[in-house]
């Protein structure tokens, strides 16, 4: 019963995650769109691309959340 009520929460937890990501990817496509009408904005763009793409494997395999495997471990 009660893993029903951390499963639903969490369910409901992902489901607005990804509604914010879904708003926050729509509101980078604006800014890219207002930023390649300045002459070095393309430029800009896929510096900040490259960044990220730095980052990300920077920190592939971190992660800040536990892992399944730990979560089910302190379950029992």
């Amino acid at each position: 019963m009660e893993q029903d009520r951390e499963n639903d929460l969490l369910s409901r937890a992902c489901d607005e995650l990804l509604e914010q990501n879904a708003l926050l990817q729509q509101e980078i496509e604006l800014l890219c769109a207002q930023l390649r009408r300045h002459p070095a904005g393309e430029l800009q763009i896929r510096e900040a691309r490259r960044q990220m793409e730095e980052l990300t494997e920077a920190t592939r395999g971190c992660t800040p959340f536990p892992s399944m495997a730990t979560l089910e471990a302190g379950a029992y």
